[in-house]
């Protein structure tokens, strides 16, 4: 039988850590404490960038959707409720300017998608007119489809885009499941769009975690349409592209250390 070693002889629980940080680093342990997928979101390292996939502006296309968190009525009868809209983006990675958009109440699918890729080659001039917006032709100067278009694994991602692919010549690229960060310009761009329009717009969607019952439903607050709610969209489109900087931006080697404008790249079609 082995002899019965004495309390004082094990090792204290310092003694342990520092055993066990000498001989298992913490990027060996990491990938083991936590699941695959939090680990390739979070902890990863970053190797590169959305920017360096991009040759120029107009080469790749980021597109997504989300559910605005803001309650619409109808244009019919405005004592209606109508729900939450759908809001469609497509941002060029280079230059950081929303190239294509759309708005509805059509929950993600290859029909939204499909008007959000036509918004991006559409007379963006024609397209502000419906809504009662009047711009320029510089305002909005982008027109065209770009080589790569990268998505989620959602809308783009079956035998229908393989058609839209072939006949234009567009690469499609579906980011991997759960990987939001895959496309983070366009997913950043998102908390954007909802900051601009929440302080100023009724009906938003509130914390519903700390309402009393029988509290103020804030659904109750909706005033604005789709349209109206469009137009707020677009207003801030226009100055995302026209007066929004690039405070923070990966440059390639020998590039000038200028601050780059999204305006600086709205002239390309």
């Amino acid at each position: 039988a082995l002899p019965k070693r004495s309390v004082t002889e094990l090792p204290t629980l310092e003694q342990f850590r520092y055993f066990y940080k000498r001989e298992y680093h913490f990027t060996e342990t990491l990938p083991s404490r936590m699941s695959e997928v939090d680990f390739a979101k979070d902890i990863r390292p970053i190797t590169s960038t959305s920017t360096a996939e991009a040759l120029g502006p107009g080469y790749r296309y980021q597109i997504d959707a989300t559910v605005a968190d803001i309650y619409l009525i109808s244009e019919q009868d405005r004592s209606r409720i109508v729900g939450r809209p759908v809001v469609y983006m497509v941002i060029d990675v280079f230059s950081r300017m929303v190239v294509g958009m759309y708005v509805g109440f059509e929950g993600p699918s290859w029909v939204s998608a499909m008007v959000a890729l036509i918004n991006t080659i559409a007379d963006k001039v024609e397209y502000c007119r419906q809504y009662d917006v009047d711009i320029s032709a510089g305002d909005w100067a982008v027109k065209g489809l770009p080589d790569v278009f990268l998505a989620d694994k959602g809308e783009l991602n079956g035998t229908k885009v393989e058609a839209f692919s072939k006949a234009f010549g567009v690469r499609i690229e579906n980011a991997p499941a759960r990987r939001g960060d895959a496309k983070g310009i366009v997913e950043r761009y998102f908390l954007t769009v909802q900051e601009n329009f929440k302080p100023y717009a009724s009906g938003v969607v509130e914390d519903t975690t700390s309402r009393k019952r029988g509290g103020h439903d804030y659904r109750l607050d909706a005033t604005l349409t789709l349209r109206e709610f469009t137009r707020i969209i677009i207003a801030g489109v226009l100055w995302h592209n026209n007066f929004h900087t690039l405070s923070k931006y990966d440059r390639a080697a020998g590039a000038t250390g200028a601050v780059l404008p999204l305006a600086a790249y709205r002239d390309w079609e």
